[in-house]
């Protein structure tokens, strides 16, 4: 399957859309052509729970990506064991965007709400671009701490602090607040990560306004729906 981009209906999309994913936070400093931006690594790095999509999406989304040279971070001893190391927080800090797959057992794992952790601290110190995507979980479960994610956090308070278990809470929130994806059954796997890939093209390599002088005709476009859902 290609994942090629199609410039012409990027910048076709980016002029007629009414309603389009945002980021909170833009990576790209084009207000302040004196800013410096941060020396990125990687284009993208993902965050995952390996049990719950390591051997599906997550490949699948992983080999999208890189189809499209986007150079992507993703870590195969995720969830070894131990503490995280230092040197994966510094693959986190040296990414421009980070996608957060929420799975349904992604906050089982210590390993990856410190990695969360570490994410939303470099969306507010480096301005890093951070997308959730709800893998088979409804985003309100993330959102209000319920089902699976209220079930994990339960259990990690019998085991750790208490302030550490309200960091995680608060960045679960926050994380998971921000815009991004809703996969479930209802929508093919090939078209959400197609949309996906679109999208990080469109951020890593904006166009000016210049580019749409020329173009006519009507487009699609993505449509936020209950529940943090997108369509197109």
């Amino acid at each position: 399957m290609l994942f090629r981009i199609d410039l012409h209906l990027h910048l076709h999309l980016q002029q007629h859309s009414p309603r389009t994913l945002t980021r909170p936070n833009s990576c790209i400093m084009e207000s302040n052509p004196s800013s410096v931006a941060p020396p990125w690594k990687y284009d993208v790095f993902l965050s995952f729970r390996g049990a719950d999509v390591r051997h599906n999406f997550l490949g699948h989304l992983y080999d999208a990506l890189d189809q499209n040279d986007i150079e992507t971070f993703i870590d195969s001893k995720l969830g070894a064991g131990g503490e995280i190391s230092r040197d994966l927080l510094e693959k986190i800090e040296q990414s421009n965007v980070s996608i957060v797959i929420f799975s349904r057992n992604y906050a089982d794992s210590p390993w990856c709400l410190e990695e969360l952790e570490k994410i939303l601290e470099c969306r507010q110190t480096l301005q890093q671009m951070v997308i959730p995507v709800f893998y088979h979980v409804e985003p309100t479960h993330v959102r209000e701490l319920s089902n699976s994610y209220g079930d994990a956090l339960a259990e990690h308070r019998k085991t750790i602090s208490q302030d550490k278990v309200e960091t995680w809470k608060r960045v679960l929130i926050e994380v998971a607040d921000l815009e991004g994806w809703h996969f479930d059954d209802s929508k093919k796997e090939s078209a959400l990560l197609q949309e996906i890939v679109d999208y990080i093209m469109k951020e890593l390599k904006p166009l000016s306004s210049s580019s749409f002088d020329d173009l006519v005709g009507s487009g699609s476009y993505i449509e936020k729906v209950d529940d943090n859902k997108y369509v197109i």
